[in-house]
């Protein structure tokens, strides 16, 4: 199984203070790389520049992510080319959100992804994640319709998908034969986000499309205590993991919130998993 990390970048102190919390606490897991989110238009920019920065002297493979969202194509090629002076060879590449309203593609700019991503291959030599939706993106007519937005994205140029976080398992799995179906090939790495604050995630999730199956809530419903909801939310992580490896897809990417212990202990568990299998050999 391989590991990713995806972080945002601080706004204040006390974010800064946490997001090098964690970041350094993290590290010690080794992961394949880290993503640091990119705001829309380019509005958290300099933030994320610096905070690339930072990842990269603490030794991270690092990858930027990149809208095309209210730009023209010149500002997300500068852009770009700014996050590769830098030593970044790896972008997570997305169409974005307008921060006020329905999106409207720029009129000098990359109408959507796969645009962005055929604009990237003409220089860019490295590393290029899209964005993929195992519960099909909002804007999407159905999965199929979705899938067929996927394979522009991969066929424009891109190594591989990183999807956004799913809590049904069989969601995913569905998805991923979708994508067999469909002749892709590319690497899948899953999206997975362990539950820190129930409600704040059913809200979140509510406004991206996403679900929470009710056999999830349920599992929280008895506790209250800090602890008892910690160990409730690593274990739904922990057996996503570990069904989604049984399965063959042994990717994945945790979104941390810039937070450690969560997925620190996520990651213990299944590594404590894999120590008798490893024993028994």
């Amino acid at each position: 199984m391989s590991y990713s990390f995806e972080f945002f970048p601080a706004r204040n102190s006390a974010g800064q203070l946490a997001l090098e919390t964690a970041s350094k606490q993290l590290q010690v897991w080794q992961p394949g790389f880290v993503s640091m989110t990119y705001g829309a238009g380019g509005s958290s920019q300099d933030v994320s520049y610096a905070a690339c920065k930072n990842l990269l002297k603490q030794g991270y493979a690092t990858a930027s992510h990149l809208t095309c969202v209210g730009a023209d194509k010149d500002t997300v090629t500068k852009a770009a080319q700014s996050f590769v002076e830098l030593g970044v060879d790896h972008f997570v590449a997305l169409r974005g959100d307008s921060p006020d309203g329905p999106y409207q593609p720029h009129p000098q700019g990359y109408a959507y992804a796969n645009d962005l991503v055929a604009g990237l291959r003409q220089w860019f030599k490295g590393t290029i994640s899209v964005a993929a939706y195992p519960e099909v993106h909002p804007q999407a007519q159905s999965l199929a319709t979705d899938v067929g937005f996927l394979k522009q994205k991969l066929d424009a140029g891109a190594d591989q998908m990183i999807t956004q976080y799913c809590y049904d398992t069989d969601a995913i799995l569905r998805f991923a034969e979708q994508l067999q179906k469909a002749g892709i090939q590319q690497r899948l790495i899953v999206g997975v986000m362990p539950i820190h604050d129930l409600a704040a995630v059913k809200r979140f999730s509510a406004a991206c499309g996403a679900s929470v199956p009710k056999a999830i809530e349920e599992q929280f419903s008895p506790y209250s205590q800090t602890a008892d909801l910690h160990r409730v939310a690593v274990d739904i992580a922990v057996e996503q993991c570990q069904t989604l490896a049984d399965n063959g897809i042994a990717d994945i990417h945790f979104y941390t919130l810039n937070r450690s212990e969560l997925t620190a202990s996520v990651l213990a568990n299944l590594e404590q998993a894999k120590a008798p299998l490893a024993r028994s050999a």
